[in-house]
């Protein structure tokens, strides 16, 4: 597994289900991004972390839509000059060091297969299902509409 899962469901760290050596956290704790609302700055990530400015860099140049050139323009706006509500440049560095702990992993097909088996038997607590009807309820606060 690998993620960063919304606090407000009150699930826990997936980690615990599967173990924690089983789960490649990333990212901000949700007592660190309630603490960093009023502070952070997505252009320090972009100033001061390389990999981050030569990602943003490559998408914004138009290298991915050299035929509908400016398509980033609106992704750069909502990262840079909006305040990257969602955190997205404070996670990355910490998501590109737990991917390389799962390309790791992934190199060594038995513990691969091992760690997959037992993510999945420890994953029942996190279904879709369950997830996409407390997320409908506890957060956006929409109630059921029934079909017929």
């Amino acid at each position: 597994m690998l993620g960063r899962v919304p606090a407000a469901l009150g699930l826990g760290n997936p980690g615990e289900a599967a173990g924690e050596e089983h789960f490649f956290l990333f990212g901000l704790t949700a007592e660190q991004v309630a603490g960093s609302r009023g502070w952070y700055n997505p252009r320090w990530h972009y100033d001061h972390e390389p990999e981050i400015r030569a990602a943003l860099d490559l998408i914004f140049s138009d290298h991915f839509s050299r035929y509908e050139p400016g398509v980033f323009t609106p992704l750069r706006d909502t990262l840079l000059t909006h305040g990257d509500h969602y955190l997205h440049l404070a996670d990355l560095t910490s998501y590109l060091e737990a991917d390389q702990r799962l390309v790791k992993l992934y190199a060594d097909p038995d513990a691969w297969a091992r760690q997959a088996i037992l993510n999945v038997a420890g994953s029942g607590k996190f279904s879709s299902d369950r997830t996409i009807a407390e997320y409908a309820s506890e957060i956006w606060k929409a109630a059921r509409c029934p079909v017929e």
